[in-house]
């Protein structure tokens, strides 16, 4: 056996290579989640400035016509502006559950990378274990085989009996 080459060991290959780890996650997330909070408030501006404008240009068309129909534009002014608010209001509600919906996605994605690469990190420990411990047992078996060559090369003679036949008990 001593002739023999040792199998090439290899160590196990990384699992994790080109997979973001955690806190690379946490800050994608992060920065994500502040990204959609950004967009939202900036829609709720944007939403905010066109109801205004709407509403001054309401107004505006409402006093020129006011000398004839004071009574019935004010009517219809009050009646569009309560429109807009309501449209308004159910666009921001929209606008608020799509982010909502965006960060939710986010969050059970960002778990499921976190969870992938906590088992294939776990996977990885112990592959690397049991190489080791492969690597360990095929050491001591060279060093027990080479203990063998010199227990058998320079201890024969030590368990000749009286006939020069070897004992039973070196076994």
């Amino acid at each position: 056996m001593s002739g023999v080459a040792p199998p090439a060991m290899m160590p196990p290959q990384s699992l994790t290579v080109g997979m973001p780890d955690p806190e690379t996650i946490a800050k994608q997330k992060s920065s994500y989640m502040k990204m959609l909070d950004d967009q939202a408030q900036q829609g709720a501006q944007v939403l905010e400035a066109q109801t205004k404008h709407q509403k001054d240009y309401l107004k505006t068309q409402a006093e020129q016509q006011k000398k004839q129909f004071i009574m019935q534009i004010d009517m219809e002014v009050k009646q569009q502006e309560m429109a807009l608010e309501q449209q308004r209001q159910e666009q921001l509600m929209a606008l608020q559950q799509q982010a909502a919906q965006q960060k939710a996605a986010l969050e059970q994605q960002s778990m499921q990378l976190t969870m992938e690469y906590q088992q294939k990190k776990a996977e990885e420990e112990m592959q690397k274990q049991q190489y080791e411990m492969e690597k360990q047992q095929y050491e001591m078996q060279m060093k027990m085989q080479k203990e063998m060559e010199k227990f058998n090369a320079g201890g024969l003679p030590a368990f000749q009996g009286l006939n020069g036949q070897q004992s039973a008990s070196s076994s």
